[in-house]
């Protein structure tokens, strides 16, 4: 039986505008492979890895991870994955990031979202999570059940600090 090929993919947008949600339905759907830039930084944060703490710095005054750091975080991680089609989620944002990437893997399609950015702060700002899962709740559309509170396991849910209404303005 014939493999079938790998397909290479990636969506992008600003902070805010679907991408997540979107990769995660497309992904599902197609059978792909997600890999969330935010999610990959997230974790890196949360593992206190050198990486993770110098991209906290950025990230806490509202900027972007520098091309160099998330381009070789990203590509580190797309070898763990090499054998499977994947959607990018978020990477590349700079044309340094982009450049590399293309390096290394040839794009089979690339899917732009234009939301306006009143839009992009209501949802920002109204988005909390939990910590432990990194379930995604919005007080305008997807509330959680009890305000500040997880549905599943009862936990206090968080504000990330890139989503504060300071540093959307900010991005």
């Amino acid at each position: 039986m014939a493999s079938r090929p790998l397909f290479r993919a990636l969506i992008m947008g600003p902070p805010g505008s679907g991408k997540g949600t979107m990769s995660e339905r497309i992904a599902k759907s197609f059978g792909l492979k997600q890999l969330s830039s935010g999610e990959v930084l997230r974790a890196n944060i949360r593992g206190h890895t050198e990486v993770g703490l110098l991209a906290k710095s950025f990230i806490d005054k509202g900027k972007l991870v520098p091309d160099n750091v998330i381009t070789r975080l990203i590509l580190q991680e797309l070898k763990n994955i090499d054998q499977y089609s994947w959607l990018l989620d978020g990477f590349p944002r700079t044309v340094p990031q982009a450049e590399e990437l293309h390096k290394v893997y040839q794009l089979d399609t690339v899917i732009k979202l234009h939301v306006p950015f009143e839009t992009i702060k209501e949802r920002l700002t109204s988005r909390w999570i939990h910590p432990g899962s990194g379930r995604v709740y919005n007080t305008n559309f997807n509330p959680p059940t009890v305000a500040g509170i997880d549905d599943l396991t009862g936990e206090p849910l968080v504000q990330r600090d890139d989503d504060k209404p300071e540093t959307v303005t900010l991005r």
